[in-house]
């Protein structure tokens, strides 16, 4: 096989592989859809809030890997739970707290994508070629 035949293979491997992989937005409906699923169960009595969030946060790292942001919400979050599940916070006041941390992080991740976006924009990878 040519060099040129062997580098055109590997493009389409490459870009086959990506066409499969599920976009962000799939993954956090994907994400957002469980953790419904999960505070659904929890509300029925099947879970305990601690173990719902333990839940939750395992399916995310499963979707997305270790990010440390996520990790510390989710240590907040538990704690919050805890805290609930032994009366000193209403288990509704700890929802409304943490629905409030996860849309911060997630505000704050999305600017940070605009900001790439905008500086790729002004600064094209590779010298625009």
């Amino acid at each position: 096989m040519k060099a040129p035949t062997l580098f055109l293979a590997a493009i389409v491997l490459l870009l086959t592989g990506c066409a499969n992989t599920p976009t962000s937005a799939s993954r956090s409906a994907s994400w957002w859809e469980y953790r419904q699923q999960v505070m659904q169960e929890r509300d029925e009595g099947k879970l305990s809030p601690v173990a719902a969030e333990e839940k939750v946060a395992a399916k995310y790292r499963e979707i997305y890997g270790i990010d440390p942001e996520m990790e510390g919400v989710f240590a907040y979050d538990k704690r919050l739970y805890e805290m609930a599940q032994a009366g000193a916070l209403s288990l509704g006041e700890a929802d409304a707290l943490v629905l409030a941390r996860i849309d911060q992080i997630q505000a704050r991740n999305a600017a940070d994508v605009q900001y790439h976006y905008w500086l790729e924009s002004r600064f094209p990878p590779n010298g625009g070629t």
